[in-house]
């Protein structure tokens, strides 16, 4: 069975229809043991920053639709820092889709995986969906890469056992005075005592 992936999409929501189109892109994923995350699938009642903490906690690859207004967003920006730490640590990677132009080099982001493919702006492809295609062809690169991690991690944990390696003590047999087991000086008690009995009887018939 394939080990589940989770992505955590970022956006800006003046970008929703780009966030939208990646979705649709990446259905085909999403039937393969992959969960895709935004705040548009927060139940009601949710507090905005618990639930955007707990899933960011939880994802293995961070996603950000870069635009001029995700650059601007004050929100946008604190989860993609929190999403640099986590990758900083090697507990996350993190993609970059660039939207429209911007200055995403700028973010730190020249040294990540940047999509569409060298970079080039969804908004100077033929089409919207032209360009997705190439985005999620890199995503599922990048999930395919996460699974390796998560096989090789598992084969270096160390197993857990339920036995014991400590050996069973053995009991050591009484011991009587002078060194002597009891059981033996209980036996040689024994053929003492039949001797004397002995003797005395014969003692007794001459």
């Amino acid at each position: 069975m394939k080990a589940k992936v989770r992505i955590f999409v970022s956006y800006c929501h003046a970008n929703a229809v780009h966030r939208a189109k990646l979705q649709v892109h990446l259905a085909q994923l999403e039937r393969d043991e992959v969960e895709t995350w935004f705040d548009g699938r927060m139940e009601a009642g949710d507090k905005l920053s618990t639930e955007i903490s707990r899933k960011l906690r939880a994802a293995d690859i961070f996603v950000a639709l870069m635009s001029p207004e995700y650059i601007a967003s004050h929100w946008c920006q604190l989860e993609y820092k929190r999403a640099m730490g986590r990758r900083a640590k090697g507990s996350m990677r993190v993609v970059v889709v660039v939207v429209r132009p911007c200055a995403w080099k700028d973010t730190g982001a020249s040294e990540l995986k940047v999509l569409p493919h060298d970079g080039r702006t969804v908004s100077d492809w033929r089409s919207m969906d032209h360009a997705f295609a190439n985005v999620a062809e890199g995503i599922k690169g990048t999930v395919k890469a996460v699974r390796a991690s998560l096989a090789q991690a598992s084969l270096v944990r160390p197993a857990k056992t339920g036995r014991s390696t400590v050996s069973p003590k053995v009991k050591k047999p009484p011991v009587a005075a002078g060194g002597i087991p009891k059981a033996a000086a209980k036996a040689r008690s024994g053929v003492g005592s039949t001797k004397a009995r002995q003797s005395a009887r014969n003692r007794a018939a001459r």
